[in-house]
């Protein structure tokens, strides 16, 4: 007997992955409602195929806040799936300028939600986004969102779910919120892995994907890039972190958690993957064993994507769509008990319930494997670095010195030149001595516009890294506020040259995840009128000032302008490559706060100085 199929409106639908699952449950998806264009493409073509979807579901490519609920009143929804944009919410979102949530307009969309749900009011909704909600600032928008889901007269049950517990050949954390209007609702125990109570193992990446497998690749030597020549040498299941002093690495490139946790990242074949990122950079994994990116076949077998499911767009846009989806193995999953426990009351239930008392332990076992990675990490050092560990620094740089003369053109063209007189713009003089155990630096401008004055700058703590050396310290005569810019460009060289590191940052520390190692402080003599851009680079010049949020009161008596002066502030201030956020750059800070990351400029003309972070605008009054 052919089952009930249960009318459905999705919203925010993304490439369709949570509605795929409900469509395999017997749920019929009368509408998507998306506002992105690309993923709408996916959703039509997937429908005009008649592959996946009722012929005549409709797709609406639509800000949701423009979305007329009342058009489906004669459709008797039942059932309500989809979960907001979750940056706000989001690790990528706190490591870019932290968590603001619902004072974001993205963080309200679930207003939006609500209104749909008192117009439509269906049986049921299921509400999805990342793990980190409920404890996103001390939990307030998460109790937003509650009151506002449970004065609608809903029961609601939520769960932090991993979804390699559900057989997918993944951990990706999520969050699902279930809200029912008569009865309760109980979430299915894990399918896979020690917490199933079966024998059935967690999927792994080769289970997946074997069949999609050329037995005659071979293994790739190098992604090319700054980075890319070292991923072959990271073992199965390990990041970048295989290259720090942490780690025992002899010969380290890295600061301990200076990056994403997915740079560098090798899959372990006979293991789930860690989450596939939508927006990965160059050198963002997760990466193939054979030391290269996934195909779209294979990614889309990692996220449970049947393979007869076509995405729409270029490589990176595919990734895009498969990165920001809900694997459709966890949708059935989840809609197959929500249809048992809500619209079919079935007595034997496809999956198993959980218990009261149940308890997972998927991150008990994160931690384990965790601390597994450095054993990992030490045999293969030990079988590849076993004569260079523990290496005694026998050698002794004291009284080495070295001097020459750069030409500036630009911000990022440097010239080493032979003599002063064919120096044809800005530049400088650069001596450097090494000393036992530190460096000392002298950095003299060469203009005809004399000196403005001199900048001390000192670096400690650099000896976990660059084992020869404790400290660096810098005397600089400078003739321009760019002059900045470039003497911390040859602290750049001089610290890369004397270790494996590729850039400051990497011995640095990332802003966010810093072991405050390595301090940075500043003293400027000025004899010029300190404009507050000047002033800005004096406070900032500091670790201790760097890395935290600081609001707009505070920042304007720190500095001793006005608030109006900061705008402008800001825009000189980031001209000289100074990773300076605020509101305008990284809508996710919120107003009237800002942060300056780093106590340096990113030297790098890669570095971004802008968000990744795509800020929607939209009308308020649409939210309030």
């Amino acid at each position: 007997m052919s089952r009930r199929k249960i009318p459905t409106l999705s919203l925010f639908s993304g490439a369709g992955g949570l509605d795929l699952g409900f469509e395999s449950a017997g749920f019929d998806i009368r509408a998507c409602v998306e506002l992105e264009e690309k993923y709408c493409k996916t959703l039509r073509a997937n429908i005009e195929r008649g592959t996946h979807f009722s012929p005549d579901t409709r797709v609406l490519n639509i800000d949701v806040t423009d979305f007329d609920e009342a058009e489906f009143l004669d459709d008797g929804i039942e059932c309500i799936i989809g979960g907001p944009p979750c940056q706000t919410f989001s690790a990528a979102g706190r490591r870019s300028g932290g968590v603001i949530g619902t004072e974001d307009v993205r963080g309200r969309l679930y207003s939006i939600y609500c209104r749909i749900l008192d117009t439509l009011k269906p049986k049921v909704f299921i509400f999805e986004n990342v793990y980190g909600l409920p404890g996103a600032n001390g939990g307030k928008p998460w109790q937003e969102i509650v009151s506002a889901f449970s004065i609608r007269g809903y029961n609601l049950h939520h769960e932090v779910i991993d979804t390699a517990d559900y057989g997918v050949p993944q951990h990706r954390e999520r969050l699902i919120m279930v809200g029912v209007r008569e009865g309760s609702y109980q979430f299915p125990m894990p399918t896979h892995g020690p917490d199933s109570g079966t024998a059935t193992p967690l999927v792994s990446v080769l289970d997946a994907i074997k069949d999609l497998q050329d037995p005659k690749e071979g293994y790739h030597d190098d992604l090319g890039g700054l980075y890319g020549h070292l991923l072959p040498d990271v073992p199965e299941g390990l990041n970048y972190s295989f290259f720090t002093a942490e780690m025992g690495h002899p010969e380290p490139v890295f600061a301990w958690r200076s990056k994403f946790h997915d740079l560098l990242y090798k899959v372990n074949p006979s293991e789930p993957c860690r989450t596939i990122k939508a927006q990965p950079g160059k050198f963002t994994g997760p990466f193939h064993w054979k030391n290269r990116h996934f195909t779209l076949p294979e990614l889309k077998r990692l996220q449970t994507f049947p393979d007869n499911y076509e995405l729409q767009g270029s490589y990176g846009v595919q990734l895009e769509q498969i990165g920001n989806s809900v694997p459709p193995r966890l949708a059935e999953v989840i809609a197959q008990s929500v249809r048992e426990q809500v619209f079919d009351r079935a007595d034997n239930l496809s999956y198993k319930l959980r218990p009261s008392d149940f308890k997972s332990t998927f991150r008990q076992r994160q931690r384990e494997r965790t601390k597994r990675f450095k054993g990992v990490a030490q045999k293969a050092i030990a079988d590849k670095y076993r004569s260079k560990q523990n290496r005694a620094h026998e050698i002794s740089n004291a009284g080495i010195s070295t001097s020459y003369l750069v030409e500036y053109s630009s911000l990022f063209s440097r010239t080493v030149i032979t003599n002063a007189t064919s120096l044809k713009g800005a530049g400088a003089r650069v001596e450097i001595l090494d000393i036992d155990r530190s460096i000392e630096m002298k950095f003299d401008s060469l203009t005809n516009s004399g000196h403005i004055g001199s900048v001390d700058i000192s670096i400690i703590g650099l000896r976990k890294y660059l084992p020869d050396y404790e400290a660096l310290r810098v005397q600089c005569k400078i003739s321009s506020v760019v002059d900045i810019f470039h003497v911390w460009k040859e602290i750049e060289k001089t610290l890369t040259a004397r270790s494996n590191f590729f850039t400051l940052i990497d011995i640095y520390g990332h802003y966010a995840n810093r072991g405050d190692v390595v301090d940075i402080s500043s003293r400027f003599d000025l004899k010029c009128a300190k404009t507050p851009v000047w002033k800005a680079i004096e406070y900032f010049s500091q670790t201790r000032n760097c890395g935290g949020f600081i609001c707009e009161d505070v920042l304007a008596r720190e500095l001793n302008i006005s608030r109006h002066s900061i705008p402008k502030l800001a825009e000189g201030f980031r001209g000289l490559r100074y990773d300076f956020r605020t509101s305008e750059t990284h809508p996710i800070i919120g107003e009237d706060r800002y942060l300056c990351t780093y106590p340096f400029p990113l030297l790098s003309p890669r570095a971004l100085v802008e968000s990744r972070v795509e800020f929607i605008e939209r009308i308020s009054d649409k939210i309030s």
